[in-house]
């Protein structure tokens, strides 16, 4: 799940380029005498980016009757924050941006952002003019049917298999916070469900913000990027559930049927371009030539395994889901930061990967520092459908960075003043 990261590059991008050319004219309207601390508390001003309903993002696969909700919703997103931004000491610049299209488990979705970038002002060194950083320091990010980050990176590209849509959380407040809906969390990371085993930023008075570790305790992040998130769901039905063992091992066996004709036709592609090769090589009487028949014994042995591999991946699956009981099955599925249970055998002399293929699957983890995995409840997306007029999920995001004053007043004059209940009723 790349989108969200693409469109947040684009307008970290355009926001740059045009902010250089565009400050300038702001300065020479501002005109104001000034000094370091005067800056400080120069009222904030706020700049229509969208003019005349300017959209960024790539456009492409929206019909115009999503690009015309998008556009509302933007306008209702800004509505609900802009008389909030009452703050000192900048600007804040705002847009509209259009995500690429995604997915809610294999339901297609179409995700908008509304940005609102903050601009800190400073005092020119030289003319002592009021002055506008061109890079906005904080963010808001308003994000209708936001993105998630799945569990497993996507080695056949067909968005109907189911395994491809798990997500993966190590903290259940996290989970919580975006089922329930109610409030704020501090989170590492802008997308969520990055597969961190830490993700959950906390402040303890005396030492700022930071994250608990086992090992090291309490390392405080005041110098990092915090990412203030308000996850705004319908409360009535979890729009995460937790995926069982038995659920995962049947997934996993509709894969591995799906994952074996994949394998072998990649593998004969090898295999004639590698006798191509060894035809121009006899011709030339190459020096490679012995070299590239014996790398083509062991393609044609792969080729060979690639059954065998994929029945075991199998009868594995098959022996837990046929002698584990209801109670062990019923469980939630959980597997390791580092997915060392997915490990594919290494051979130096040719790729393990084209034979074993993903998911080769031994147990489940069972220990403390697991990655839980969810997927998002086919009944929400039923009952709340993210494809509609309105979102079925709204990410208010700010970030800051906790030893930033120009940003915490923000955070504390605007950011928390919010209502998030004004949010939920534009829900879909």
């Amino acid at each position: 799940m790349k989108s969200y990261t693409i469109i947040i590059a684009w307008l970290l991008f355009t926001n740059s380029l045009f902010a250089q050319t565009t400050f300038k004219a702001w300065e020479q309207q501002i005109t104001k005498d000034c000094t370091n601390e005067s800056v400080q508390k120069e009222p904030s001003r706020f700049w229509d980016a969208h003019i005349g309903g300017a959209i960024g993002g790539g456009k492409e696969g929206y019909t115009s009757t999503e690009l015309a909700n998008a556009k509302k919703m933007m306008t209702a997103f800004e509505n609900v924050c802009k008389p909030k931004m009452q703050f000192s000491g900048g600007l804040v610049k705002a847009s509209f941006g259009l995500n690429s299209k995604s997915f809610y488990n294999r339901t297609p979705i179409f995700s908008y952002t509304y940005n609102m970038g903050f601009h800190q002002y400073v005092c020119n060194v030289q003319t002592h003019k009021l002055s506008i950083v061109d890079e906005y320091q904080g963010v808001l990010r308003i994000t209708g049917n936001p993105s998630f980050q799945t569990a497993f990176p996507r080695g056949i590209d067909d968005r109907s298999i189911a395994v491809y849509s798990y997500c993966a959380f190590s903290d259940n407040r996290l989970v919580n916070a975006i089922n329930n809906g109610s409030g704020f969390i501090d989170l590492n990371s802008e997308e969520t469900g990055n597969t961190s085993l830490y993700p959950i930023v906390e402040y303890k008075p005396g030492k700022g913000y930071g994250i608990s570790f086992p090992n090291s305790g309490f390392v405080a992040v005041n110098n990092d990027f915090v990412f203030h998130h308000a996850f705004i769901t319908h409360p009535d039905i979890p729009f995460f559930i937790p995926i069982t063992r038995k659920q995962f091992l049947t997934d996993l066996l509709e894969f591995y049927d799906r994952e074996k004709p994949s394998l072998v036709a990649n593998m004969q592609d090898n295999i004639k371009q590698l006798s191509k090769t060894i035809a121009e090589s006899e011709k030339t009487n190459s020096r490679y030539l012995q070299d590239q028949k014996s790398r083509q014994a062991l393609q044609q042995q792969s080729a060979n395994d690639i059954p065998a591999i994929n029945e075991q991946k199998k009868q594995t699956v098959t022996k837990l889901l046929q002698s584990k009981d209801e109670k062990w099955l019923n469980q939630q599925a959980v597997i390791p930061g580092d997915n060392k249970a997915f490990i594919v055998p290494s051979d130096r002399n040719r790729n393990l990967k084209e034979v074993y293929g993903d998911f080769y699957f031994t147990e489940f983890y069972t220990g403390t520092e697991g990655l839980k995995l969810y997927q998002i409840n086919p009944e929400y997306l039923k009952k709340y459908p993210p494809n509609g007029a309105k979102p079925s999920l709204i990410d208010v995001m700010y970030r800051f960075q906790p030893n930033n004053k120009f940003l915490m007043g923000i955070k504390e004059s605007s950011i928390d003043q919010l209502d998030l209940n004004e949010f939920r009723k534009l829900l879909q």
